[in-house]
């Protein structure tokens, strides 16, 4: 199996859309709003559109966190991607202080992107000072 570099998701994330919700049956449930999204591949370029763009988190009482990241794109001409990450990462030194390992899903009904309908895409990402986070995607070939 090989790794092919797809593109890079860059979120940055609202200071003002964090959501704590306490310890529920899935665990600590945070909602964390995103601010802008841009994702900047060869084959694909776009940004964020709309305001349904947030992660729904949990994290256990070790540390480990479950991501569900979605957010619709636009692409520079003029298409919608929906977008969805789900993963995980080992947060048990804080919040944030880990790699994130997903599982990214895309979607889209323009002909033009029919073709990333059934991509195999994984992750890898992390959160950098500030409250960004940047995903490294690459097709599973």
């Amino acid at each position: 199996m090989e790794l092919l570099p797809f593109g890079t998701l860059t979120i940055q994330t609202d200071p003002d859309g964090l959501f704590m919700l306490g310890t529920t049956s899935a665990g600590k449930r945070i909602i964390q709003e995103l601010l802008t999204v841009t994702f900047e591949g060869e084959r694909l370029k776009g940004t964020m559109v709309g305001k349904a763009a947030a992660d729904w988190l949990t994290v256990d009482d070790h540390g480990m966190t479950t991501l569900d990241i979605r957010v619709i794109i636009q692409t520079d001409d003029g298409a919608h991607v929906y977008v969805a990450l789900d993963g995980r990462a080992d947060w048990s030194a804080g919040l944030g202080r880990g790699d994130i390992f997903c599982r990214a899903q895309l979607e889209s009904g323009d002909e033009r992107y029919a073709w990333v309908n059934h991509l195999p895409l994984v992750s890898k990402g992390s959160v950098a000072a500030g409250g960004g986070v940047a995903h490294e995607l690459f097709q599973l070939h």
